[in-house]
């Protein structure tokens, strides 16, 4: 008899879980610039649709996940052959115009941006930034449409134009090393590509991007200011030169990218959780008029942890491989990317990083909330071929074994606004294990 009254309850339950009521009617409360029915699109659900009284929290968490609501409640009651959804919806303060100071090993610079993260109230987002530093001058414009006209396609324009000073560094030769400045190069880039894609279900997205850019050097000459002792047999393999040439070759670098994204997180006013994989190719196209010759491949991924209800747990990866790969597009690795290292110190057309970060809040005052943090970082970044005629590599290139085997360990501090929800202050320390030396990285204003 037992067994008979356990086995009922259980499809009993079953059947609960089966069972869904209709959407009739979906009320949207609170809102004062997004759109009712951007609202809906968000919270991924329509009139017609199944409900279950589990999806309040799913609903609740896509709401508060898109960042554009300080406040979110969701909740149903029971109506004529369904049920009524209520969407009850508190904006954020979408815009800002703010300045920007950094400061970071090799890179100070300053500058002014705008950013509006919920443009005529679709979830549309623009940036447009300024910046003049000593080793990166540009402008960066972006304008991402997540849905077109309401349907599953969406559309991104971007530009990036800068003015740079890029430093090389000499390939590292022994695994407990740090590798000394060797040239400079003053690179003019010039960038523009629109993004195409369809989001089928939630969270899975395939695109294709189309980029165009044109790359030119304004002057190159050997790093006699952070390494004094530098020849130029430390910039060129050709007995011959008397001054360092250029890193590449100038031209127009025109290409295509397509992409596959699984993006399942969610974001908690600045907790994340879930997971993200990113797989991607891109080939140029000289058919367009690419003076380049190239093709990469990139995958990542995300792992994000939720613990003690607002302590974060993330790990990230990244695996980049590509061919016959130019200067401008080469994978690098220290700064932001390797904290402990200086920034770019290794460069290459393979490279593998690791991250992992702790963060949990320290204090909270009227809206500013101050979080720290701990990481540490690894990564392999070296050349698989330096048979490339449209590349001059530094002597060396092309280390294998250990030696371009790096990491980094650290602690830093962040400062968010929740009315934005924009990191205003980043200051990280990181000390790189083999090079035993200590970098600080500090950013202030518009950090993301």
């Amino acid at each position: 008899m037992r067994r008979l009254v356990l086995a009922l309850v259980l499809i009993g339950g079953f059947a609960t879980n089966l069972y869904a009521d209709e959407i009739k009617e979906i009320v949207v409360e609170g809102n004062t610039k997004t759109t009712t029915d951007t609202v809906e699109l968000i919270a991924h659900i329509d009139t017609g649709d199944d409900w279950q009284p589990d999806m309040v929290d799913l609903v609740k968490t896509r709401l508060v996940s898109s960042g554009l609501f300080s406040d979110v409640e969701v909740f149903f009651e029971p109506v004529t052959g369904g049920v009524r959804v209520h969407l009850l919806v508190k904006d954020k303060h979408s815009w800002v115009i703010a300045p920007a100071f950094y400061n970071q090993p090799t890179n100070t610079g300053g500058g002014v941006g705008f950013g509006e993260n919920n443009l005529f109230g679709l979830n549309q987002k623009l940036l447009l930034y300024a910046q003049i530093a000593t080793g990166d001058s540009f402008f960066v414009g972006a304008w991402q449409i997540p849905s077109i006209a309401g349907s599953h396609f969406y559309v991104n324009f971007d530009t990036y134009d800068t003015h740079s000073r890029v430093i090389e560094y000499a390939p590292p030769q022994k695994y407990l090393s740090n590798p000394l400045a060797v040239r400079r190069s003053y690179l003019d880039y010039l960038n523009a590509g629109i993004r195409l894609g369809i989001e089928p279900w939630r969270g899975v997205r395939l695109d294709t991007r189309l980029r165009g850019a044109h790359v030119s050097y304004s002057h190159v000459e050997l790093d006699g200011q952070d390494n004094p002792g530098v020849t130029i047999a430390d910039a060129t393999n050709d007995p011959t030169a008397t001054k360092p040439p250029a890193p590449g070759k100038t031209g127009w670098d025109v290409s295509q990218e397509f992409s596959l994204t699984l993006d399942r997180r969610a974001n908690w006013y600045g907790v994340q959780s879930g997971h993200l994989y990113h797989v991607s190719y891109e080939h140029t196209l000289p058919a367009l008029g690419s003076d380049f010759h190239y093709w990469e491949v990139n995958m990542s991924f995300v792992e994000a942890k939720q613990i003690l209800e607002r302590h974060n747990l993330i790990l990230k990866g990244h695996f980049e491989f590509g061919h016959d790969m130019p200067f401008q597009q080469e994978f690098t690795m220290g700064g932001t990317t390797m904290r402990g290292w200086i920034n770019n110190q290794f460069r290459g057309d393979f490279r593998v990083l690791g991250n992992l970060e702790y963060s949990l809040p320290l204090f909270t005052i009227e809206g500013l909330g101050f979080r720290g943090l701990a990481f540490w970082d690894s990564g392999y970044t070296t050349f698989m071929s330096t048979d490339n005629p449209e590349r001059n590599y530094l002597p060396g290139s092309g280390t294998k074994g250990l030696a371009p085997f790096k990491n980094s360990v650290g602690v830093g501090t962040r400062l968010y606004l929740r009315q934005i929800v924009l990191p205003l202050l980043g200051l990280d320390v990181g000390y790189g294990l083999e090079a035993r030396d200590v970098q600080v990285y500090l950013a202030i204003g518009l950090t993301d």
